[in-house]
């Protein structure tokens, strides 16, 4: 994904970005301070926050609005609880690298680890209650509840190789897609007053958010010096993600692939030949055919906003989700 050219369109407004993100990680207290350069050092691309931009000045939002503006506390709210949901996940996966660096709970402990991403998610709640917009503040709160049940949705399918891919969508759709949804929801609520631009916003955001899940369901396939992450991760951790659940669909390939996956502790070797049967039957290029369609679906639905160079903007968004 080439941010600069994504981030080109609203650029006057990212130091606002930074700096309410800054003042939302800012404590007195010697190990938050730490911790925040150690996360701020091996941030991501950061695209919540830049949807949620790109999506206001869609929806109406003027590049000379004012740093004081709710949307830029907003952006960094939601790059927070994004955060906060990432430290979390790498304690209950027992994750030591993120983006190739070492992960908090690695670098600290699982304690620690909890606890800031504790401090972000109460920064988070804070931040959001102080704009005093009652439909973001339900988007917000609406999307916590969403994404800690999608977390003890798969948690409770882990290992069930029996899972469809209609449970496969519910779960990834609260998850994941429903943050993203909610950060196009966002920048709409806040530089728009039409009911019907708010929603169109959202299922724009609930099918970008579906494609990016199934893309990091294909990139887990990938070498971890192409990714930043441990090959086969999901596999290890026994989770139904979508080129697994296509593989044991059929028969033949189930009976190869179930006794390779389907113990405690999945061995190297193991881990590699599950890899390889998946990916030579064809199962990741039928993910990606599936990934292409939610993103299509997504481009579609674009057409029900604005037509301007923001939108534009995010279409190039959907179009990076192609590059694997």
């Amino acid at each position: 994904m080439n941010l600069s050219d994504i981030q080109l369109p609203i650029a006057p407004l990212l130091q606002h970005f930074h700096d309410a993100q800054n003042r939302m990680a800012t404590s007195n207290i010697a190990i938050i301070q730490q911790l925040n350069a150690h996360i701020q050092a091996n941030k991501g691309k950061q695209l919540r926050p830049l949807l949620t931009l790109i999506s206001a000045c869609c929806c109406g939002l003027p590049l000379n609005a004012q740093p004081t503006h709710p949307i830029f506390s907003t952006a960094a709210a939601i790059e927070m609880l994004h955060t906060s949901t990432l430290i979390h996940d790498d304690v209950i996966d027992n994750s030591n690298l993120r983006r190739n660096s070492p992960t908090v709970n690695s670098l600290w402990n699982n304690k620690t680890a909890v606890l800031i991403g504790d401090f972000y998610l109460a920064q988070v709640m804070k931040t959001i209650n102080t704009i005093d917009n009652h439909l973001l503040t339900n988007a917000i709160n609406n999307t916590v509840i969403q994404m800690c049940e999608g977390e003890l949705l798969q948690q409770q399918c882990s290992g069930l190789y029996n899972t469809d891919i209609n449970l496969y969508l519910t779960i990834i759709n609260k998850k994941t897609a429903t943050l993203i949804s909610t950060c196009c929801l966002s920048g709409a609520i806040l530089a728009n007053d039409n009911p019907s631009i708010h929603t169109a916003a959202a299922q724009f955001g609930t099918e970008l958010g579906i494609a990016f899940q199934i893309r990091d369901d294909i990139i887990d396939f990938l070498p971890s010096n192409t990714t930043g992450k441990p090959q086969g991760n999901d596999i290890r951790e026994h989770k139904c993600t979508l080129p697994i659940i296509l593989a044991l669909k059929n028969p033949k390939t189930n009976d190869k692939l179930l006794p390779l996956i389907n113990k405690n502790n999945i061995s190297h070797s193991d881990l590699q030949a599950a890899i390889t049967l998946i990916t030579d039957a064809g199962y990741i290029d039928l993910a990606k055919n599936e990934l292409y369609k939610h993103l299509q679906h997504a481009h579609t639905l674009l057409h029900n906003l604005p037509d301007n160079i923001y939108r534009h903007a995010m279409s190039d968004i959907v179009d990076s989700l192609k590059e694997i």
